[in-house]
């Protein structure tokens, strides 16, 4: 075990770094959860409608409605002035985070710190991850070229667009910051990073801070009609899977699971 707040290589979580969540089957099981949900909220499009729902008001759309007919202003909470400041605190944080990691990081690499040190893997890693998975991933590719219309934008809550199911390219959305899938549910999802590896180095009052934070900041897109619940879950996921596969690299583990595969495939097929 890790002694409490340390950065020594926990050996109980499988002699990592990152504990559990550097291992093969840590991504596997990640990725077989983040497909079987979209494939659930793809086959039950409903738990998207209902969910969203919940934070409707049809009165006050009716009473908001835009003269164009593109909007309203039904998801009442958006316009909570505390839930709203709360939103504009979270929204940069992550990247915030981000920026105070790097600068540590460079300020450790000056000072002849390298690779074999756990901080530069971890913090290499979590910097990775933010750029990678909420950056590349989910803003540069999903959000700008999946084209699902916001919750907001549809015209089961005010708008003018069609609903699209979690995953289907469309052409409906082409503001290239579409719905699928939440940038801010993925910053989120970096942030439960950070709480998953707090508990990995024993840190457990934070890392249960931080869990409820990312948690709040996720939920709140749903809240607001910004996103939908599956949105939010999926982009949510989708970091923690770039998190877990980053952290299996840095830690030599990617290799043997990729040489595991190779076999694997060929034996499937002998007996096809």
């Amino acid at each position: 075990m890790a002694t409490e707040g340390s950065f020594a290589r926990p050996g109980s979580s499988g002699n990592s770094a990152f504990g559990v969540w550097a291992s093969p089957s840590a991504i596997l099981a990640l990725s077989a959860l983040w497909i079987v949900l979209l494939f659930l909220f793809r086959l039950f499009d409903q738990w998207d409608f209902g969910f969203s729902g919940l934070f409707f008001d049809p009165g006050r759309c009716a009473a908001t409605a835009r003269a164009d007919g593109h909007g309203c202003s039904g998801f009442t909470l958006a316009s909570w002035p505390v839930l709203y400041g709360i939103r504009e605190f979270l929204h940069p944080f992550p990247v915030q985070l981000g920026i105070v990691l790097l600068v540590m990081l460079v300020v450790e690499l000056t000072m002849g710190k390298r690779w074999a040190n756990t901080g530069i893997r971890v913090k290499t890693v979590l910097i990775g991850t933010l750029i990678l998975g909420p950056g590349l991933i989910v803003n540069g590719i999903l959000k700008a070229f999946w084209g699902r219309p916001r919750p907001w934008m549809t015209g089961d809550y005010g708008g003018w667009l069609p609903f699209v199911e979690a995953g289907t390219i469309s052409g409906y959305c082409d503001t290239g910051n579409c719905s699928f899938v939440s940038g801010e549910a993925a910053s989120a999802g970096w942030l439960m990073c950070l709480a998953l590896l707090l508990a990995v180095y024993g840190y457990r009052g934070l890392a249960w801070l931080f869990g409820i934070v990312a948690v709040a900041m996720a939920g709140l897109r749903v809240a607001f009609g910004a996103h939908y619940l599956s949105d939010a879950v999926l982009g949510f996921l989708l970091t923690i899977i770039v998190f877990a596969v980053l952290a299996a690299a840095a830690e030599g583990r990617l290799a043997p699971m990729f040489a595991r595969i190779g076999p694997a495939i060929d034996a499937l097929r002998r007996r096809g």
